[in-house]
């Protein structure tokens, strides 16, 4: 049984856009709201995006690149914050935060997508 839960865990963190598309699927036969699901399916799955870039960038320069994203993730709340407090002058933190992990979410999946490209393109070459 620990098996086929690492396997499930190991093939969300592989392939996100999996995961993502699973529970946009489950939530749209629960909810029957478009809508709501894909906004459920980025936040649940925005964390997986995450972690998986995490992994490709280890694989391809064999080095742990967690500092970086952290920064980067607090870098982009901050931006955030700061913008939401220049144009409503007042911090509403719910709509913050939707809006500061959707946009990670954007941003990881952006990253996800070229890593994934690059680390291809990179082992192409180098076996050839």
């Amino acid at each position: 049984m620990s098996d086929a839960i690492a396997w499930v865990v190991a093939t969300f963190v592989t392939l996100p856009i999996f995961a993502f598309y699973l529970i946009y699927l489950v939530s749209v036969k629960t909810t029957k709201n478009k809508r709501k699901s894909i906004k459920l399916a980025v936040d649940t799955s925005a964390i997986l995006f995450i972690i998986a870039v995490y992994f490709i960038s280890y694989e391809i320069w064999s080095q742990s690149l967690l500092w970086l994203i952290i920064t980067l993730i607090i870098v982009v709340a901050m931006i955030f914050t700061i913008i939401h407090w220049k144009v409503s002058e007042d911090i509403q933190l719910d709509k913050l935060l939707k809006g500061f992990w959707r946009f990670n979410f954007l941003l990881f999946v952006f990253m996800y997508l070229i890593l994934s490209f690059y680390g291809l393109v990179i082992r192409i070459y180098l076996v050839t």
